[in-house]
């Protein structure tokens, strides 16, 4: 694995070492962050949930399992660890039941889009989504969404509170933050609330591409 940046797992064992994305190096000084191409960043929270907690350990459940992944593509044959300088940085201090300073905490993947290093988040709830947006915009103005998900988090409320993980995409709609008229849903499936539920996020601009049969 020249180059690789990874311990090889055939005279290292897997079980071994600090818990990161894939073995990678962890990085946790923000001045080496631009010798990067690509940094994993978790993001453990959960409050912002309608239904069932736990996301909050989504970072560290991924990062576990991910020590059985091996680099390299046989179909491809590529390793794109030799290709692209990839580290973990560690996780976002999320503070529980606090979305608004947790969103200002998650904004700081700005520091990542500065150096034109490309975040991978690990969540969360969906609502972590609101405040990565947040710092891309920072550094590149408002951006395109690519969203794959059962249903379109347009909701305007969940139960009066604005700021949960259903409501992102129309919060950062009213912000400015994404272009609609660029962007896509993919996978929008029932069931929903209302025959008309789809429509709010259509009447944002956004485009589907909706598997309209019951979950």
């Amino acid at each position: 694995m020249a180059d690789a940046g990874l311990p090889n797992a055939t005279q290292n064992p897997r079980f071994s070492g600090i818990r990161t994305f894939m073995r990678l190096p962890y990085i946790e000084e923000p001045t080496k962050w631009g010798e990067a191409d690509v940094a994993v960043v978790g993001i453990p929270f959960d409050t912002a949930t309608s239904y069932r907690p736990g996301a909050r350990f989504g970072p560290a459940g991924i990062r576990d399992i991910s020590t059985l992944l091996r680099p390299s593509n046989q179909y491809h044959r590529l390793n794109a660890f030799n290709k692209l300088k990839v580290i973990d940085i560690g996780d976002i201090a999320a503070i529980p039941a606090d979305i608004h300073r947790s969103y200002d905490m998650i904004k700081t993947m700005q520091d990542l889009a500065v150096h034109d290093v490309v975040p991978i988040g690990l969540g969360g709830d969906h609502s972590v989504s609101l405040g990565e947006i947040r710092g891309f915009v920072s550094h590149y103005g408002p951006v395109a969404l690519i969203h794959f998900d059962a249903h379109c988090d347009t909701w305007d409320n969940y139960w009066g509170i604005r700021y949960t993980h259903g409501t992102i995409f129309r919060r950062a709609c009213e912000e400015g933050l994404i272009v609609p008229e660029n962007s896509i849903q993919v996978g929008m499936r029932g069931t929903e609330y209302e025959p008309d539920d789809l429509d709010a996020s259509r009447d944002l601009g956004f485009e589907h591409n909706a598997r309209l049969t019951p979950s």
